[in-house]
């Protein structure tokens, strides 16, 4: 398996439980850049969305749709990311967002039960479910520090309601309640660099903080070109040009 290509059993192992982990994606070097250009950018802080959860503790995400030329870009427009999704979709794939999810230590909220499509749906007006996530490992992610959870096989359901919960909206309670007697809960533990590409449908969720670890992670979005939004609204569809692997480092390199 080349960086951008997938083997039939790891497609398999996708269509099956609806997410794919693969381990070790980026190498030291490359996340070694990552961290220090997140842990140094003061921008993120400022930029950021605080969002409660339902018992009033909060999360900061930093989200942005238009990829450019810069660091993290050369991450969401890499072809380790855009080939995968698509491949597992089958269609050509533009960005739809990125985010840095900040979970802090011991004040970072949880994020409620949700499948992202719950969202995209309705409020961006993506009429099918043809959307990844690839979330990007940037420190270890454990249990102890508010891994993400999700509910295996649990995109075959298809899209369940949405409800508001604290500043989030979270699945119709009842529905994940009677997923989790017949779908797997998984703990997704990542060490820095590992990749969690994931169903737009796929029940998941993440506890509070309560270590003295931050989780730190960057996920970015995909959609189907054919499955652009049919109503104008704030997802704003960007053409997407993707960069070779070697981009991360060469354009580290090429700033110095």
């Amino acid at each position: 398996m080349t960086r951008s290509s997938l083997t039939e059993e790891q497609i398999a192992e996708f269509e099956q439980k609806g997410f794919l982990i693969i381990k070790s994606y980026y190498n030291t070097e490359e996340v070694t850049r990552l961290q220090q250009t997140t842990f140094n950018d003061e921008s993120l802080y400022d930029r950021a969305w605080d969002k409660k959860d339902a018992q009033g503790a909060v999360s900061k995400v930093c989200l942005w749709q238009q990829t450019s030329d810069d660091f993290y870009s050369m991450f969401s427009r890499g072809r380790r990311l855009v080939d995968v999704c698509e491949t597992l979709i089958g269609e050509e794939v533009y960005h739809t967002s990125t985010k840095i999810m900040m979970k802090e230590p011991f004040v970072g909220g949880a994020w409620e039960w949700h499948q992202d499509f719950g969202y995209w749906h309705r409020d961006n007006y993506m009429l099918y479910p043809k959307c990844i996530s690839c979330m990007i490992a940037i420190n270890q992610a454990t249990q102890e520090n508010g891994c993400l959870q999700v509910l295996e096989g649990s995109h075959h359901l298809g899209r369940l309601d949405h409800n508001k919960t604290g500043d989030q909206k979270g699945a119709a309670i009842e529905f994940v309640e009677q997923a989790m007697q017949y779908h797997s809960l998984v703990n997704v533990e990542l060490a820095p660099g590992d990749v969690l590409f994931f169903h737009c449908n796929l029940l998941h969720k993440s506890n509070q903080n309560r270590s003295s670890a931050p989780r730190w992670s960057m996920i970015s979005a995909y959609n189907a070109v054919s499955n652009q939004p049919f109503k104008e609204n704030e997802a704003v569809y960007y053409p997407l040009t993707p960069v070779d692997d070697d981009a991360i480092l060469n354009w580290q390199q090429s700033s110095l």
